[in-house]
């Protein structure tokens, strides 16, 4: 008896409309590709379903690397077009097929469970199913550069994937189509349509997030949409286990570090910490070598580098002194790359977490302390980039953005701030390590 679904996840294009040198389907945001979001969404909705991945024949062995963990994966080579590449899947398919097809673009990697349940419950009763949203523009109709008509918008909506078929429905389809007119069709309903002209195919609600990357914008926002998402973690859904887990802590004398370290060895980690007081400063790259060399020695390795350390001034910055201006960004910005290049090493050997801490006030610029603002969304910037840098390493690098936090920094720049307004050291602390005993990566965590 055939298996009863099959996921087609469409990644063959070569995504020339974003200015980018990699296929959009294999660049990296939030720590992973976008195909591995869009495989992870798509699979987890079906542990028993087929998945057929569809690729450039040059990018085979670069999709396999990213999916080696993911054994149900099925590569085919795609074809030049969309349509050639479903066709592609769907000959795949035809020694074993489905009896349901589940096509899905690997651009959208924002797809919820919800929709896909939605899209199969549809296929119990329909032969094609798709996605769509209502618009919200207003729709005209061109003509030599002259507006030809303005349709209502009361039954204009805007297609997405995943689209649904019965397969032999979609089979008979693109083999009544062929080869030669694959080109005259833009997705999948259109093909089963031009062949069932009284076929129906029933539409399902969308979403607004599940947005296509096919520019440079779009990247920016889906960049956002996984900060919001990642906003949305819940810690207490998070375990906490540390146990025999091997700790640096920069910063560790004051503050959320000194909470950190207090958390993390009464979980059972064993820690070390690092601060000016203990003679590392972090603005000269070799103390931040020297102090992390002294913990791996004593710990026998390192498991988590955890930099708390920053400096904040609350001033104009015409009133600030250029001196003054350096050492901050010497100390919250250099430091972090010192810390981070110093650790790469110990962590890669581990399969360990670089763990930053940024500011609310990476979102933007506040004035009286714009260099502070200005550092903190650059330690964003390098969380980011660092997670993409040392994927293939093993080593994750996650980012907590607390908010105003009861701190000795704090209340020396806001004066008179009510202590009920402000967060708990530990409650940051406790947070934090809950990331660092995660397997994220590439994560901006707001607390």
């Amino acid at each position: 008896m055939p298996k009863q679904l099959a996921f087609v996840l469409l990644a063959g294009g070569q995504g020339l409309r974003l200015n980018q040198d990699t296929p959009k389907q294999f660049i990296r945001v939030a720590g992973k590709s976008l195909l591995e979001h869009s495989f992870c969404s798509l699979s987890a909705c079906d542990p028993s379903a087929r998945m057929v991945v569809v690729v450039p024949a040059d990018a085979v062995a670069l999709a396999k690397s990213l999916l080696a963990d993911q054994p149900r994966a099925e590569f085919v080579i795609g074809g030049s077009s969309r349509q050639a590449s479903t066709w592609a899947a769907m000959q795949h398919l035809r020694s074993d097929p489905p009896h349901s097809v589940v096509i899905h673009d690997a651009a959208r990697p924002f797809l919820s469970a919800q929709i896909v349940h939605d899209v199969l419950q549809a296929l119990q009763q329909f032969e094609a199913v798709d996605v769509a949203i209502a618009t919200a523009d207003t729709i005209i109709v061109e003509r030599d550069g002259f507006i030809q008509s303005i349709p209502k918008r009361n039954h204009i909506y805007r297609g997405q994937t995943p689209q649904g078929f019965h397969y032999n429905a979609l089979w008979r389809a693109y083999q009544e189509i062929g080869d030669v007119r694959l080109g005259e069709f833009t997705d999948d309903c259109g093909i089963y349509m031009e062949c069932n002209p009284m076929g129906r195919v029933r539409i399902v609600k969308g979403s607004s997030e599940n947005i296509k990357i096919t520019d440079d914008l779009d990247m920016v926002l889906a960049d956002e949409l996984f900060r919001i998402r990642a906003n949305q973690w819940l810690p207490q859904t998070q375990g906490l286990d540390v146990r025999a887990k091997r700790v640096l802590v920069f910063g560790g004398n004051a503050g959320i570090g000194k909470a950190m370290h207090q958390v993390l060895q009464e979980s059972g980690a064993t820690v070390c910490i690092a601060s000016r007081s203990s003679g590392c400063d972090v603005g000269e790259f070799a103390q931040v070598q020297a102090a992390l060399d002294k913990a791996q020695d004593a710990m026998g390795g390192i498991d988590y580098v955890v930099n708390t350390v920053g400096q904040l001034a609350k001033q104009d910055l015409a009133a600030q002194a250029i001196e003054d201006i350096a050492q901050l960004i010497r100390v919250n910005l250099l430091g972090a790359i010192h810390i981070a290049k110093a650790s790469h090493a110990a962590l890669a050997s581990s399969g360990g977490m670089l763990l930053n801490f940024s500011s609310s006030s990476y979102t933007r610029g506040r004035a009286h302390y714009t260099p502070y603002s200005a550092s903190k969304a650059a330690i964003v910037n390098l969380t980011q980039g660092l997670a993409e840098e040392w994927a293939a390493s093993g080593v994750r690098v996650n980012c907590l953005v607390p908010g105003r936090t009861d701190t000795a920094m704090r209340r020396s720049n806001f004066t008179g701030e009510a202590a009920d307004t402000l967060l708990n050291p530990f409650e940051v602390a406790l947070t934090a390590c809950k990331l660092l005993a995660s397997n994220m990566t590439g994560m901006v965590v707001r607390v």
